[in-house]
Parts: C-alpha cells; sequence; structure tokens
C-alpha cells in the first residue's frame, strides 16, 4: 500500500472520529445542559451552566476531542469552572449505565435494597467503635450514616452505653457521609424534648424548587445528654453527613470541632443517565442552615479548634476534661487526675536524648536508668518498670495508671522525683546522685 493511500485513510480516520465528536458532544451537551436547567439546586447558576453548554465557543472547544473519556472530563472541569460543585460531574461509564437502568426497573430496586439491608451490618451500620476513656469520657467512632431504620438499633445502644460518660466525643475523621436521618437521629440526643431546626433542605426538580424542614425528634430511644460537654472530630476527608452534622452542631453552639476543615461536599448529587455512554451526577438538593443561611459547599465546616486529624483526639481529650474541671464537675478529683496526662499527649512533645540525661539518677532508694534506648524506675532490688516521658515533667509507667511521676527541675536537672498516686497525697524523693 503506497504512502498516498495510507495518508488518506489516515486523514478519513480523524474526520471519522472528529465527526463522532461533535456529534457526541452536541448530543450530550444537549441533554445535560436541559437536566442542569432543570434540576441543578441553584436556579442562578443553573441557568449559567446551561447557557455555557449551548454555546458555540464551549461545543466547538469539546468536538476538537478525539475520545469519550476526555469530553466527560473536559465538561467536568469548564462546568466546575462556574459552579465549582464537588458532587458535580460527567462520567463516561457505558456499564455504570447498563447497571443503573437495571436497577432502576422495579424488581432491581426492590432486590437491591433487600441486599442493602443484609450486607450493611457486617460494617455495624456505620459505629466502629465505643468506650470510655480514663476520666469518665465517652468516645464514639462512626464511620458512615447508615439509614435510621437500619442503624437506629445500633445508634440507641451506643448512646445507652455512653449515658453515664461525663462528656462525650464523637470521631467523625473517617467519616465520608451517608444518610441525613441518621444525622438527626444522632442529634436528637444532644437536645432536651423541645425540638430545634437542624436545618432546611432545598431541592430543585422540573424548574419547581422545594424545601422541607429537618428537626431534632422530641423522643429518643435510650437517655439525653442535653447538657453534656460534646467535642466532634474532622479531618480533611470528613464529607457530606458527617460535615451537615458538624456544621448543624457548630452553628447550634451545641458542640466544639476539633480537627481540620473538612471536604466541602454540601449538596446532594443523583446519578442521572445522559445516554447509553454518559452519566451526569447532578446536584439536585442542599442544606440551608437556619441561622447561617449558607452551608458548608466549597468552604468545609471550619473547627472551634483547628489542629492536625492525627492529633485531634488528644485535643478535644485534653479540652473536654479542661472544661470540666473549669465547671467544678462532680467528678473533679478524676479528671484533675487525667487532665495533665492527655494534655501532655496533646503537645506531642518528643523527648530527645539530652531530657533523658536530665533525668537518669539516683533520688534516695529509687533510681531512673536507661538499658536499650529505653528509660527505666526502680525501687531497691525490686523489679524495674518501663517508664516514658510524655514531655519533659510528666513520667508515666507503661504497666499501669493508678500511679505516676513528676520531675522537679532546677537549673535544667531534675532535682527531684513526686510520685502521684490518685487519691493520695504526693511523695517527693530528692536527687542524691
Amino acid at each position: 500500500m503506497n504512502n498516498k493511500i495510507l495518508k488518506s485513510l489516515a486523514i478519513g480516520s480523524l474526520v471519522l472520529c472528529n465527526s463522532v465528536a461533535a456529534a457526541d458532544c452536541r448530543d450530550a451537551s444537549k441533554i445535560i445542559a436541559k437536566q442542569l436547567e432543570d434540576n441543578y439546586v441553584i436556579q442562578n447558576t443553573a441557568t449559567k451552566l446551561s447557557k455555557f453548554m449551548r454555546s458555540k465557543l464551549f461545543l466547538s472547544d469539546c468536538s476538537r476531542l478525539e475520545s469519550a473519556e476526555d469530553i466527560a472530563d473536559f465538561m467536568t472541569l469548564e462546568l466546575n469552572k462556574i459552579a465549582n460543585d464537588k458532587h458535580l460531574s460527567v462520567v463516561y461509564d457505558p456499564q455504570w449505565v447498563n447497571e443503573l437502568k437495571t436497577y432502576r426497573s422495579s424488581a432491581q430496586t426492590k432486590a437491591f435494597s433487600d441486599s442493602r439491608a443484609m450486607e450493611t451490618p457486617t460494617d455495624n451500620y456505620g459505629f466502629k467503635k465505643v468506650e470510655m476513656l480514663d476520666g469518665n469520657i465517652g468516645y464514639l467512632d462512626i464511620r458512615m450514616f447508615s439509614d435510621s431504620h437500619l442503624g437506629g438499633e445500633t445508634l440507641e445502644n451506643a448512646m445507652k452505653f455512653l449515658q453515664y460518660a461525663d462528656g462525650i466525643i464523637i470521631d467523625l475523621r473517617n467519616n465520608f457521609g451517608g444518610s441525613p436521618f441518621m444525622v438527626t437521629s444522632l442529634a436528637s440526643y444532644f437536645f432536651d424534648l423541645d425540638t430545634v431546626h437542624l436545618s432546611t433542605f432545598e431541592q430543585r426538580e422540573n424548574g419547581v424548587l422545594t424545601q422541607t424542614q429537618d428537626w431534632t425528634s422530641p423522643y429518643v430511644p435510650g437517655p439525653r445528654f442535653k447538657d453534656t460537654p460534646l467535642y466532634i472530630l474532622t479531618s480533611r476527608n470528613s464529607a457530606s453527613a458527617a460535615e451537615g452534622f458538624s456544621y448543624a452542631m457548630q452553628s447550634l453552639t451545641r458542640a466544639t470541632i476539633v480537627g481540620e476543615v473538612t471536604a466541602g461536599a454540601a449538596h446532594g448529587r443523583s446519578a442521572e443517565i445522559v445516554n447509553n455512554d454518559y452519566i451526569l451526577t447532578l446536584p439536585s438538593t442542599r442544606p440551608v442552615d437556619p441561622r447561617t443561611k449558607d452551608n458548608w459547599e466549597r468552604k468545609g465546616v471550619k473547627p472551634n479548634i483547628e489542629t492536625n486529624s492525627d492529633n485531634a483526639l488528644n485535643v478535644a481529650y485534653a479540652e473536654v476534661l479542661n472544661s470540666l474541671i473549669k465547671s467544678n464537675s462532680s467528678n473533679l478529683s478524676l479528671h484533675q487526675w487525667v487532665y495533665p496526662l492527655v494534655k501532655a499527649k496533646s503537645s506531642q512533645y518528643q523527648p530527645s536524648q539530652s531530657d533523658f540525661n536530665q533525668i537518669i539518677g539516683t533520688y534516695g532508694k529509687r533510681k531512673v536508668f536507661q538499658e536499650n534506648g529505653k528509660l527505666f524506675y526502680q525501687y531497691l532490688d525490686d523489679p524495674a518498670f518501663e517508664i516514658e516521658l510524655l514531655d519533659k515533667e510528666t513520667i508515666i509507667f507503661k504497666a499501669f495508671t493508678e500511679a505516676r511521676l513528676q520531675a522537679i527541675y532546677k537549673d535544667k536537672e531534675a532535682v527531684a522525683l513526686k510520685m502521684l498516686s490518685f487519691g493520695e497525697d504526693a511523695r517527693e524523693f530528692q536527687r542524691t546522685m
């Protein structure tokens, strides 16, 4: 085959490819523009998006692309130059289109619902961990917000476990969202019988905007925590419903948020079939806080106390204990005992060899020594206990928590060790060597 024929075939293939892309752009853009115009949650933005997708400039640029994947990426990028919406995208995925068509038949919808009810419990409906921390502080780690009709009983059992806690920490650092109904169920535990307006949800469908209000429930199964200090942990991964709970509780001044600014994904989206190749993820709903008249879209929830997510638990733990001490809590002595330890951990102190050298020595019948890079405390010939420096002054025993040591310094050298035991008077041992 000569070069002229090869060149002719190549040009013909390129023309065919470009004409297919042009037709793909025109057809998909027309449908997407209409879907956005009728259903995108913010009407002014919907008008701008629709008008832009019908523009000659957009269609001209789109028609130059050579693959369906490039077209989808281009549309997503260009639309978000206007909307800047984390939930708005165009996806090229024929398999997803087929699965979605199959799912939306009534029989498949019921089968999917049945399988969801069976499968979700393997994740304990999102409730990863519940425990009582030292100092009588409750801790609840939630990885997703399941539908409340499925996970409601698990929530009830978790709250019953925490019913005698002096303070509660809810960990949403690894929570990507879920059902707004579970958000309401959880929030209801932290108010009294008078219902509280959490949020208003706006939805646009076929050009019509509707609003529904979300209020706490006057009834919860189990205990209420209306006066219990509440702290919520967040990270940059906390998204959607996790942000909704955090934003509402912060706006109501019912909780203190500790951690990182969240993902900024407020809008609720649906998957809309464009044609046999493309799906539009369409934000058609959004929450609006009745107090701020706003939400966290694109901004995220800004914590009351910003810190890196890895240290957020220690910081919140110290803060809740400190708040209980300041309020002269009924468990004051316990909170005062635990607080210095937690506060020291939150400082993320990293001891150096110089710090070790300052406390290594003999204190009468007691001594502190180093062996294989570790520090030990020993009384006479008794077995030695490994110790750890939480900061320069706070020293804990790794084997038990009933007692700890406090280093007393003068001129940058430890001159005494103080033995602290919960409920007992302190004993001080002067340095002798």
